[in-house]
């Protein structure tokens, strides 16, 4: 209704217009020359007031305002307000003031005396705003020196000359003095000159006119204050360079009881640095979090110079600690003192770290659709933040849940026929310790890459129609960042170990199946091994940058038992395989990666996202198929949208069989354009192509589903479809219409053009974006 409203008056909306108005249509710039230096997108962000906004060439929001500014009806005013937007009229006072805009930005990016042509293209009731631009010859740095009377202060600045952004022979550039002069105050501020500011900094330019050149001088200004000897004169002086004197650290602060301390001396090493630092740790009865805790996160070092860069890496790391509610850091002069020769000023430094509440309870619970099949499951969860006294997370969790599974009754089991007929109940824990645990201390390790270590374990019981199956989970990982946008995860004990239980009149079921891969499903079975994952994300959150998000993972099992069997000449089964603690572990490496490439349009809410992937999983020695849980799946609401969930492929495979299908090799490629609707509402465009593929030719399962180079092309799907995303900022929830375009099921003609209809739409719901 919103919409046929919109569009109804959209349409109409140059019948309420005056003699004497005109909507401002678009604004086009014109360059009769380019150049690199001259921003195209920059010179838009100058563009304003922004012309209403279209939809397939109609003003929707433009007419919804017109059709409903003079009603008196609350339903009326509700119109305005969230659908609306008034009109944006030409206006040659506002023109011009852009075009000031204009040729002051061209100023300040070193193209003096630019022309600009403003050319108004009238049309009926709308009007082009065009800006003719012919920029002029470019000023450019011809000299560059630096005046710096204070001489210490000088060598820091020529040090790192190397990096300054202004340099002989580049265009002047206003903004890029600007962002020198913030980076040489970062520079000395991180040098130990606290007080410094980049107000001491100066430009002094000197041009000349003729030759399009400027002479620049770069001054730092000492600083001015009151003669002693004669108030009413000023008197200038070197900047002040500040070392920290003595840190002291409250690990419990409590502003009610400031004072009373008891003191523990303790001392702490900085990789790569071989120094003994000494350090004030003031505590009342008993120290809550151990000294230890804090060798990665304080970087303030007694002895050394003040340095901004070090205290915000200590506000980061320190409130990477969950037991940390909040944490202040200040620096006082008072009582610090001066070095002998008065060179050197010293800081007293005082972090007050205030604590969250240690235990906390919570109390989960939400209801289910897995494909269709509806269900409610629940959880209670504790947490203990400092379980260790290092910060250490220990989290506990009591889960359970019932679901109805929509599955082909078995005669005589009276399960397959009840309405929840599946029931889950477990626990699991997890303990996360903020460094490195290692047999051995790996202190350099922990204080270069802050890494982090979880042992993650959990039982879980599954009642299905028809078995019940028992899995024990225990893991060993660690995390690391190698750099802000590289990021490795390491899991070298990955145990999962199942117990299938079939029903009588399922085990019978299983006597007959003819699918190797199936019946490995419901028998017990062992993966041992280790996992490895590296992440590559270079996105910038405060810019507006396309940005690159690469993962690949490796996982293997079973080669170090198998290894062990080996060495032992242990014996194999009558089948031919190996057993560990009376259970065949499963052997194979499964390697996947995940590219994605994300387009920035005009801001965030406009975007193309681009998506890659790949994986293949390869049984051996020990193991005939891939565990059913590691294989991949075609269809559902993440990849293959066109599909259902596990009913995509493999290859050509056309059977009819109930059975989920699997592959041991996956390639999907997607593509998306996301756009904002309105405000939470949000759109998106997508495509979708791939497939997943069998490793060994198994023609019993699934005839004409093995991988092959020459015809895999061939077997790719293609879907494509809308969504809609409602984004409540804390979660994202997601309906995606999809509808297969391309089959490669289908016998003869894989292309379903002809035959689409409405009916073959397939929605799929989610909470957060698919990738």
């Amino acid at each position: 209704m919103l919409l046929l409203t919109g569009l109804l008056s959209g349409c109409a909306v140059k019948k309420y217009l005056k003699d004497d108005e005109f909507l401002i249509n678009k604004y086009r710039i014109n360059l009769s020359k380019k150049n690199p230096a001259i921003s195209q997108s920059t010179l838009r962000t100058f563009l304003k007031p922004v012309p209403n906004k279209k939809l397939l060439g109609i003003r929707f929001k433009l007419g919804i305002y017109y059709k409903h500014r003079n009603g008196d009806k609350k339903f009326n005013k509700w119109m305005i307000k969230n659908f609306s937007e008034p009109p944006v009229f030409y206006e040659q006072e506002e023109a011009e003031r852009i075009k000031r805009r204009l040729k002051q930005y061209l100023n300040n990016i070193g193209f003096f005396h630019s022309e600009i042509q403003l050319q108004p293209r009238f049309s009926t009731k709308t009007v082009d705003v065009y800006f003719n631009i012919t920029p002029a010859e470019p000023y450019r740095i011809s000299d560059l020196t630096y005046d710096i009377p204070d001489s210490l202060l000088r060598s820091f600045v020529f040090s790192q000359l190397d990096k300054s952004l202004v340099k002989k022979g580049d265009i002047y550039n206003a903004y890029t003095f600007d962002d020198e002069r913030d980076r040489i105050t970062d520079q000395l501020r991180n040098a130990g000159y606290y007080y410094f500011n980049r107000n001491y900094i100066q430009y002094i330019v000197d041009s000349n006119y003729r030759d399009h050149k400027f002479s620049v001088v770069l001054k730092i200004n000492r600083i001015k204050t009151v003669d002693v000897t004669d108030p009413k004169k000023f008197v200038e002086k070197n900047h002040d360079r500040y070392f920290i004197r003595k840190v002291d650290i409250i690990g419990d602060y409590n502003p009610k009881r400031d004072s009373g301390y008891d003191s523990l001396r303790y001392v702490m090493h900085f990789w790569p640095d071989t120094n003994d630092y000494q350090f004030w740790f003031l505590y009342h009865d008993k120290l809550k979090i151990k000294p230890v805790t804090f060798n990665p996160a304080i970087q303030i070092k007694p002895g050394k110079p003040y340095s901004a860069a070090d205290l915000q890496t200590t506000y980061k790391r320190l409130f990477n600690y969950r037991i940390i509610r909040t944490a202040t850091i200040s620096f006082d002069t008072t009582n610090a003192g001066n070095s002998s020769d008065k060179g050197k000023k010293y800081l007293n430094t005082r972090v007050q770290i205030q604590q969250a509440k240690l235990n906390s309870f919570s109390a989960e619970f939400e209801g289910t659709n897995s494909s269709g099949d509806l269900g409610v499951r629940g959880s209670l969860v504790f947490m203990n933040k400092n379980i260790f006294h290092r910060s250490d997370v220990l989290r506990i969790r009591l889960k359970g849940g019932f679901e109805a599974q929509t599955i082909q009754p078995i005669e005589g089991d009276a399960n397959s026929t009840a309405i929840f007929n599946t029931f889950e109940a477990g626990v699991d824990g997890t303990i996360f310790f903020p460094r490195f645990l290692f047999l051995f201390r790996l202190e350099k390790f922990n204080l270069r890459y802050l890494p982090q270590t979880n042992i993650t374990f959990g039982f879980d019981y599954q009642l299905r129609p028809n078995y019940s199956r028992n899995i024990t989970l225990l893991d060993l990982g660690y995390t690391w960042n190698q750099t802000p946008q590289v990021k490795h995860i390491l899991t070298p004990i990955n145990l999962n170990y199942v117990n299938v239980n079939p029903t009588p009149e399922f085990e019978k079921v299983l006597e007959n199946e003819q699918n190797r891969r199936l019946k490995e499903q419901y028998s017990d079975h062992m993966i041992f091994g280790l996992k490895y994952s590296i992440i590559f994300n270079n996105q910038n959150l405060n810019a507006l940058e396309h940005f690159n998000y690469i993962r690949v993972n490796l996982e293997t099992s079973g080669n170090l038992l198998n290894g062990l069997n080996n060495l032992f000449n242990a014996n194999k089964t009558e089948e031919g395989y190996y057993k560990f603690l009376g259970v065949r572990y499963s052997q194979y490496i499964r390697v996947n990666a995940d590219y994605r490439h994300y387009y920035y349009f005009f801001n965030k809410s406009n975007s193309l996202v681009l998506r890659l992937l790949m994986g293949v999983a390869i049984p051996y020695k020990n193991s005939n198929v891939v565990p059913y849980e590691k294989g991949y799946y075609g269809g559902g609401a993440n990849d293959m949208r066109g599909w259902e969930y596990r009913k995509l492929g493999p290859g050509e495979y056309s059977g009819t069989s109930e059975y989920e299908r699997i592959g041991d090799i996956q390639l999907v490629g997607n593509a998306e354009y996301r756009f904002t609707i309105y405000k939470l509402f949000k759109g998106a465009l997508f495509a979708d192509v791939g497939n997943i593929w069998t490793y060994n030719n198994d023609t019993v399962s699934f005839p004409g589903g093995q991988f092959q180079f020459n015809t895999f092309y061939k077997q790719l799907a293609v879907d494509g479809g809308v969504g809609f995303r409602f984004d409540f900022q804390f979660f994202i929830f997601r309906v995606d219409a999809a509808i297969p375009l391309r089959d490669p099921a289908l016998p003869g003609e894989k292309w379903r053009f002809p035959y689409l209809k409405f009916s073959d739409f397939r929605l799929n719901f989610g909470i957060g974006y698919p990738f």
